[in-house]
């Protein structure tokens, strides 16, 4: 019983940030947040490195995109620019960014 438990309680953990990102949360990232969230020369939290965002992930997925929208600064100074540096973007877009990113994460973990 005790396993079946656990195991119910992992499941529910790796669901907290369930959401649907629409196919434009990809493209969105692959047009705009690829250029820091996806190469090892920024000092932004790694899409490939899912460790990166456990603290982020752990605040919620409205800070995340409070964050987003707004831009961020780090405790260590990395900036995270509004609207990743485009102002164009609409709010749904970079809604839809983060969302992408944050669906990554659910498909990456495994229950025990």
């Amino acid at each position: 019983m005790r396993r079946l438990l656990v195991l119910a309680a992992c499941m529910t953990a790796g669901t907290v940030f369930a959401v649907d990102a629409p196919p434009e949360g990809k493209r969105i990232y692959d047009r705009v947040c690829v250029s820091c969230h996806g190469n090892d020369l920024s000092d932004a939290p790694q899409l490939k490195q899912p460790a990166m965002w456990t603290a982020r992930l752990a605040k919620g997925r409205d800070a995340l995109h409070h964050n987003a929208l707004n831009g961020f600064v780090g405790a260590t100074g990395e900036e995270m620019p509004p609207r990743g540096g485009q102002p164009e973007l609409t709010d749904a877009e970079v809604k839809a960014a983060v969302d992408y990113m944050i669906s990554t994460f659910n498909t990456t973990r495994t229950t025990p």
